[in-house]
């Protein structure tokens, strides 16, 4: 079973996993009058796993999607320890869009969903799996990538345009409406995410950032290397994170969460 208090909000001291893998996160409600982001990150039988969630669709609905999402990938996870662990990840995001979709309110359908983004370290490498807009980043010797695309309507927008679905103009008008997510759990089918086939190898001192877009969305990419290239203990870091993303986001500024892991 999941330990309750390590699903909603989660501020954990830098740990060492039995592989030599050393992880923390932090997590705060930012500026929202409610935190509806989820996250865990535990290890067990030779696997560690880290999962962000950001939910939405209101306070009680946000809260409940992320925090189920959560607690269904962690709890089968640790349940079943797969060995192929792309195909169990392809599984389960079905299973989770099924109950979040499902979510009810006095009998009525809370129309709630929420991103997800999880890794799995093994021995044979990294595993990852995100659906919606939370972000992976990857930091090894100054190079600093993010492996998964966002689900938004930008990418529908970008590919339309490369097509020449539609012209410029067109383009320019949508804008607007980039940021709407067209995949997530809880939509009720999920047709994409992101799933690497193949272990990705870590090597010593590799770094792997899990965040939701209240982070990014607030520091740009440059300064989130910076401080993941500092000198600082893990918690100082994941620390640091929110706090700046906290401060330039002011009142506007959403649910932050981090979980950071270090080869």
């Amino acid at each position: 079973m999941v330990d309750e208090s390590r699903v909603v909000t989660l501020n954990l001291e830098e740990t060492d996993s039995g592989s030599g893998l050393r992880y923390t996160a932090y997590s705060v409600p930012g500026a929202r009058e409610s935190q509806q982001d989820a996250l865990f990150v535990g290890e067990g039988s030779g696997a560690v796993l880290a999962v962000v969630c950001d939910g939405m669709g209101g306070m009680t609905g946000g809260e409940k999607a992320s925090a189920l999402a959560v607690r269904m990938l962690a709890e089968t996870f640790f349940q079943r320890e797969p060995s192929d662990v792309p195909g169990f990840y392809r599984g389960i995001v079905g299973d989770i869009d099924e109950a979040v979709y499902g979510l009810e309110d006095n009998g009525k359908r809370l129309g709630a969903g929420t991103t997800i983004v999880a890794v799995t370290v093994r021995p044979e490498g990294l595993y990852w799996l995100s659906v919606g807009d939370s972000r992976i980043y990857l930091l090894r010797r100054g190079q600093m990538l993010c492996p998964v695309l966002a689900h938004n309507y930008r990418l529908l927008l970008d590919g339309m345009l490369a097509e020449g679905a539609i012209d410029e103009a067109k383009y320019r008008q949508e804008l607007p409406k980039a940021e709407a997510l067209i995949s997530f759990l809880g939509v009720g089918g999920v047709e994409r995410m992101e799933v690497n086939p193949n272990p990705f190898r870590l090597e010593e001192g590799d770094r792997i950032l899990l965040c939701s877009d209240g982070l990014y969305k607030s520091l740009p990419d440059g300064r989130i290397q910076e401080i993941l290239e500092g000198r600082m203990q893990l918690g100082a870091k994941v620390r640091q994170l929110v706090e700046e993303a906290v401060q330039a986001g002011g009142r506007r500024q959403d649910n932050t969460s981090v979980i950071l892991l270090q080869a």
